[in-house]
């Protein structure tokens, strides 16, 4: 079945048989327990304009990294204490799959930005990523996010937003 591509390896032991699934719904298959966030979750809910070429998520475990026929994933180490906050369950037809939500994609996004150090920093960063309109911030998941993250960039983030007018 391999060998005639009735079957796509998706990663040891896992494969693949309908070729027409999204490739963002396999993410939590491959590698789990994860959910998708990052630049991945952004453009899914339309805070960045760019396209994303990796599928990027967050994961208990160890950061891995995975390429196949249906594309680039990529896991990212978070605490477990900040794991189930902010995410929202997407059902698929054929395969339901976890999505961060867009406040809590931005706190794994800065959490993992090293170079953010202030809320200049942080101000900085959203125009680099060019996300000009923060509509959909939530200001109890960024608060539990700055109080669990253990993050400075995250704390940053939530005192940056506080003063930032956002229509939530």
């Amino acid at each position: 079945m391999l060998a005639g591509g009735d079957l796509i390896p998706l990663r040891r032991g896992l494969y693949l048989r309908d070729h027409t699934v999204d490739p963002i719904s396999l993410a939590s298959a491959i590698y789990g327990p994860s959910y998708i966030s990052y630049e991945s979750a952004l453009a899914w809910h339309g805070l960045i304009p760019e396209k994303v070429g990796a599928i990027m998520s967050a994961t208990l475990k160890r950061p891995a990294d995975f390429e196949n026929q249906m594309g680039h994933f990529w896991y990212h180490h978070i605490p477990d204490r900040i794991f189930s906050v902010g995410i929202e369950r997407v059902d698929d037809l054929l395969l339901p799959w976890l999505l961060a939500s867009p406040t809590k994609a931005l706190c794994d996004s800065v959490a993992r930005d090293a170079s953010i150090r202030s809320q200049k920093d942080v101000c900085a960063w959203l125009e680099s990523m060019r996300i000009n309109a923060l509509p959909m911030i939530d200001r109890e998941q960024l608060a539990a996010c700055a109080a669990s993250y253990g993050s400075p960039a995250v704390r940053h983030l939530a005192r940056y937003l506080k003063k930032t007018p956002t229509s939530s």
